[in-house]
Parts: C-alpha cells; structure tokens; sequence
C-alpha cells in the first residue's frame, strides 16, 4: 500500500518513506508510528494505542513516546508548534489531519484480470467466425448450385479472407497480452534491482553506525567477609544479563568476563582483545541487608573512566537496584555516541523522571564532554555524582 500526502510517498511494502524522488532516512519504528496515524486518520489515537500498537504493550515512559512523535514529524516537515499534519488533543491523543490518497497497487492482479477478460474476447471472435463459416457455405452452396463454378471459386475467397481476419484478430490480441507482459517484467525488475539497491546501501549505514559494546568485568568485594566474593559474581552475572536484554548492544558473555577475576587488566588492550569500546567495573560491599555498589564506565578508546556513580539499597531490592544501574550506564553510553533518542528513554527510566530534569542531565553530560575532550575538565568521573536510593 502506498500513502501519498502533501510531496511525501510512504509505500508500507517497501518500507520506504520519499520526499519526492529522495528516500528520507527513518528508523524502522518511526515508519510503523507514521503508517499507524495515517491508517487511523479517521479518529484521535490516544496514548495507550500507541504504546499497544507500536511497543506491543511494553511499558514505554512519556519522554520516549514524545520523542518517536517528534522524529515522525521532524521525517514529514512538521513540528509540535506547526501540527500541520499531525495534531496534538491535550489529554485525548493525537490524529493525523493531512490530506492523504492511498493506492492499492497489485499490478499481478491487473495482469491477470486480462488475462481472463482476453479469452472471452478471444472466445467471442471464434463464435463470430464459427457463425461466419456455416453461413457462407449455406451462401457458396446456393450460388454453386445456382451460378456458375466462378460463383462457386468467389464463396471459398470469402470464406479464406474471414478466417485470415480471424487469425489476425487473434495475432493482434495475443501480441498486445506478450508486450504488456515483456514490459512489465521490465518494470519488476528494475523495481526489485532498486530496492536491492536501497537495502545494500541501508546495510552499509548499519553497520557503519557505532554500536554499544561492552564487558562487565567481574565486581571486587570490599566486604571483610570473604564469603561475600559469591555475592560480587553474583552481582556481576546479574547486571550482565540485564545489560544483555537491549538488542541493540552487544555485551561479551559471562564465561570470557570471569576469565579476568583476580588478575591484572591492561585495559589498553582489553579493547583489541574482546573488540569492545566499554568496560563495566566496580565494587561491591555489604552490611547485613545494607549493600553498596560503586560503579565505573570506562572508555577503552581512550581509557579513562567517563562517569562512575554510588548506588544503595536493600539486600531484598537488589533487583530494582541492578535495574537502575543499567539504565543509568546505557544512559551515558548512548549518550556518548550521540545517540539521543535511545538515552533519553534509558535517563528517564533511571531517573525516575521526565521533561526538565532528563534534559538538564543530558544537557550536563553532553556539555561536559567537549571539556574534557579539549583537556579543560580532570582527569576521571563526570561532576557531581548522584547518590541514588
């Protein structure tokens, strides 16, 4: 199904949104947003649709639903102030109000439609001939009958001529089916050779984009009690699992991690080896059901630590805690590869809030990276660490 509005195509097969004759670059979830307010265009959609729909479900906070609406309206030229084809209803939902023509396109249907529509044709001209053919030679036998053999000779030129009309008849119609044919397989395949085209072009911008890797190296208990080294590994497999649940990073297994517990890391060479751009480290300890983890992102390309961070809880919500850490670390990693979209649902989920406060977080990392890539911030963690309960 392709939808067309204002200059824009949007062909839900292809999976492919044009301006004109250019492709515009969108994320996959971005096309699905777009088709799914243009399909329901008749009515409001409201929120919990989106996330119904778009997010099966899944728990999706505001900050990150805000955000995939305005990428469909950065993709389509409009704005949240514009909303000239997409329209904001406080506290009921969004709809899409531009004016749109869909076209159904099944030229193997249409192809196939004459197909069958020909043979009748093709059947009626044989009728008329077969009609032709008896009355002709009722005609020929009377003239035979009643003239000369040169009537005679005139019947049989007749009958001659009308079946040749016939054949050519035939050979029109059947010749008009093979060029229509030749040259829609010509359309076909140009139509696949560009889409091959498109898809090897996205393929290269995959993986030309950076990706999120990285190790959690096993944590260091710092507890007194010994018996407390299984509470670290404990803590470590946890959050590499964790970590591991976002398809879009790659984190090195559990078995390759524990192969650095209690030896001595170069950590110059821990990227080369595992081929990785973070490293996840830290340090555990425990008083009864009080724990405390502190934790480090290290940037393996230029081997400093670009955030680090104190986190406390209860032994019996240590899951609520690793979930935190790990939203919080994918929070600064994305945003250190500038990618926005993904750290801003991560911040908030870590945070625990949305609107000002993400941004002034992001808008406080963002800022200070620069600093320290010009030399003007110290050496090691980000400012002002949050202590987190």
């Amino acid at each position: 199904m392709r939808y067309f509005f204002e200059d824009f195509a949007l062909d839900t097969d292809r999976r492919e949104l044009r301006r004109g004759p250019d492709i515009v670059p969108t994320t996959p979830q971005v096309l699905d947003l777009l088709e799914y307010l243009i399909r329901s265009r008749d009515r409001v959609v409201s929120k919990d649709d989106l996330v119904r729909v778009i997010w099966n479900g899944r728990i999706v906070s505001d900050a990150a639903l805000t955000t995939r609406l305005n990428a469909v309206r950065r993709a389509i030229g409009d704005s949240g102030e514009q909303q000239r084809l997409i329209k904001t209803f406080p506290r009921r939902g969004f709809r899409f109000v531009g004016a749109v023509h869909d076209e159904d396109r099944r030229p193997e249907t249409a192809v196939d439609l004459i197909a069958l529509a020909e043979p009748s044709r093709l059947g009626c001209a044989t009728g008329e001939a077969a009609v032709l053919i008896p009355a002709l030679s009722e005609e020929n036998a009377g003239k035979q009958r009643s003239d000369s053999w040169l009537g005679h000779f005139r019947g049989r030129l007749k009958l001659v001529g009308g079946a040749l009309t016939s054949v050519a008849a035939v050979g029109a119609i059947a010749g008009g089916l093979i060029g229509y044919w030749n040259v829609w397989k010509i359309v076909r395949t140009d139509a696949a050779r560009e889409t091959q085209k498109i898809e090897s072009q996205s393929a290269v911008r995959r993986e030309i984009a950076p990706r999120l890797s990285l190790v959690v190296l096993p944590f260091v208990n710092h507890s007194n009690d010994s018996e407390q080294d299984e509470f670290a590994d404990a803590i470590t497999t946890e959050l590499t699992i964790d970590l591991a649940r976002t398809p879009a990073i790659f984190v090195v297994g559990r078995e390759t991690a524990f192969a650095y517990k209690d030896k001595p890391i170069d950590l110059a060479r821990l990227k080369a080896d595992l081929g990785i751009r973070w490293a996840v480290h830290g340090v555990v300890s425990r008083n009864g059901d009080q724990v405390r983890i502190n934790v480090s992102l290290t940037d393996l390309d230029t081997v400093r630590d670009v955030w680090s961070d104190r986190f406390y809880g209860d032994h019996a919500n240590l899951a609520v805690l690793r979930n935190n850490i790990a939203a919080r670390l994918l929070c600064v990693a994305h945003l250190r590869l500038r990618q926005y979209e993904e750290a801003i649902e991560q911040c908030s989920r870590s945070l625990n809030t949305t609107g000002a406060d993400v941004e002034a977080y992001i808008g406080l990392i963002s800022a200070y990276e620069p600093a320290r890539q010009k030399g003007t911030a110290g050496e090691g963690n980000d400012p002002a660490p949050q202590r987190t309960s």
